[in-house]
């Protein structure tokens, strides 16, 4: 049975640390290089044990026949000493081995160390009659495990894990997407392309995209809400002809605060009071989404300072949270209508460089679904955690809607991001 997200087992492999000796390194190195590396939803698997090869096999054969992993990557133990059967125990659990994993782990360390011939790491497939499993045996050190993985652009050589999303695909596994900036995964044109969320896409009418907007919708809206949103923004004078507009649609979810009705949205109101009253995984989930449609942007040659993410609504709240989640800047940020649902910039325990994007934020001041004062707060608290490059306007007599003046502003802050850009 197919995993709906990626299986990731991990192992470390140590007689020392096992035994409490000192602490493992491995699998921290791993989780921290993971979570920097991956967009996708993932959920791991970790096992430490020492360099027994039988126990070794039955570790790796537990997380592919039972665990279903998809992938599996093992520290330690692939040096030349006897106490080294990590390879060994791979190779007795393999049904097919892929000899380029290995060869290219020692290309990546050679170019640190003349020692590197003396690793054996290996990369294999272990199939079984409904599931398979990538296994690749990775160095012991964390700084030559994120090596390994991510190669050295510098000097033209690919890291490992460029070629694992692909694999993992025609192995019959869950799509992986990786931020481009740690690793570029490679799939052939021709390979069916990782789906994020069901979206319209409206390319400029002639010529290549040389930007993008993201906009997300508000709450029991749907992309379309805003398939003139480019035309509007081009008549106010964004200079947005060339832009490739991208507009999701949310899933539809249970809103607690209309009596549980289905309602398409991008995270659940656990109440109308209380700018925090908002379901935080589902926040999180979208603000995942963003990411990687930021991240396929990317890959279609859109430079990342022309990439703009922003919402109506509860989209823009979205937008909002993105920018906390982010690792990066983006060419701007902006909501409207809406607020950063949280309660205070102290719940935050860690802001990506995202915070950084220009960011505008617009909002009526007679509008009765979201309180001028939500905005207003969220100005304070955006400050708090670190946005520099923030302007924030209130619109006199506006309701919960887009007025042409508000319209105007963001085509002006879209132009000056979009000037500054070329």
């Amino acid at each position: 049975m197919k995993n709906s997200k990626a299986k990731i087992g991990l192992v470390s492999i140590s007689d020392r640390a096992s035994s409490g000796t000192y602490q493992d390194k491995g699998i921290p190195s791993l989780k921290e290089w993971l979570a920097k590396a991956l967009l996708s939803d993932y959920e791991v698997v970790e096992k430490l044990i020492p360099d027994e090869q039988q126990l070794i096999e039955a570790t790796l054969k537990e997380l592919c026949d039972q665990e279903n992993c998809d992938l599996i990557l093992t520290t330690g133990g692939t040096g030349p000493s006897r106490r080294d059967v990590t390879p060994e125990a791979t190779l007795a659990v393999a049904t097919r081995t892929l000899p380029g994993f290995g060869e290219q782990m020692r290309a990546v360390s050679l170019a640190f160390v003349p020692t590197a011939i003396l690793s054996r790491q290996v990369g294999v497939l272990r199939e079984i009659k409904d599931h398979a499993a990538l296994i690749i045996n990775l160095p012991g050190q964390p700084k030559a495990i994120a090596e390994t993985l991510e190669g050295i652009p510098s000097k033209g050589i690919h890291g490992i894990f460029a070629a694992v999303p692909y694999c993992i695909d025609l192995i019959g596994g869950p799509a992986i997407e990786t931020r481009p900036n740690v690793v570029k995964a490679f799939r052939p044109k021709s390979a069916p392309q990782p789906h994020v969320i069901d979206a319209k896409i409206i390319e400029p009418k002639e010529g290549k995209a040389d930007s993008t907007i993201i906009m997300l919708h508000g709450l029991g809206s749907d992309g379309s809400d805003f398939e003139h949103f480019r035309e509007e923004l081009a008549a106010c004078g964004a200079p947005v002809e060339q832009a490739r507009l991208i507009l999701p649609t949310a899933p539809e979810r249970a809103i607690a605060a209309n009596e549980g009705f289905l309602m398409r949205g991008w995270f659940d109101l656990l109440d109308t009071d209380g700018i925090g009253a908002s379901d935080e995984p589902a926040l999180i989930e979208s603000a995942r989404i963003a990411e990687r449609l930021i991240a396929l942007e990317e890959t279609k040659g859109i430079r990342r300072d022309r990439i703009f993410l922003g919402g109506f609504s509860q989209g823009g709240c979205v937008a909002l949270y993105t920018a906390l989640k982010l690792d990066r800047p983006i060419g701007g940020i902006f909501c409207l209508s809406g607020y950063l649902p949280i309660e205070s910039a102290d719940d935050i325990e860690h802001v990506g460089q995202g915070i950084l994007s220009p960011i505008f934020l617009a909002y009526g001041k007679e509008d009765s679904d979201v309180p001028p004062v939500y905005p207003e707060i969220s100005v304070r608290e955006l400050r708090k955690l670190g946005a520099t490059d923030l302007w924030s306007k209130g619109y006199d007599g506006a309701g919960h809607d887009l007025s042409i003046e508000e319209v105007t502003d963001l085509s002006d802050f879209l132009e000056k991001s979009l000037v500054a850009s070329q």
